[in-house]
């Protein structure tokens, strides 16, 4: 199934669009967040591992990736609510990135 994404108005969408992304940087958590959440969230909902407890509707996510024109490496962490994702929607209520510099 395919899902839409609802980002926690007071701390997930201004926490995202603060983050020190370049163009590329923001076209790979786009890219992550559309073709892995939206379009396999089933993966992660249905796979007890990801959850934070047993029986919650919550579920993690980490994303590292690299911005190269930024030369640092992310860490994002993403803790997800499937509690409405019967009706198609899958909201991200907390991120938090751990950002470091590479080395090239």
């Amino acid at each position: 199934m395919a899902y839409r994404l609802k980002l926690h108005e007071s701390n997930v969408a201004p926490y995202l669009f603060d983050l020190e992304l370049s163009r590329e940087g923001r076209i790979t958590l786009t890219a992550f967040l559309h073709s892995t959440l939206c379009e396999e969230g089933d993966l992660f909902i249905n796979n007890p591992e990801y959850r934070l407890a047993p029986g919650s509707h919550y579920f993690s996510v980490d994303l590292v990736f690299k911005d190269k024109k930024r030369r640092m490496l992310h860490d994002l962490r993403l803790i997800i609510s499937d509690l409405d994702a019967k009706y198609g929607i899958l909201c991200i209520d907390y991120a938090e990135d751990e950002s470091t510099p590479t080395l090239d």
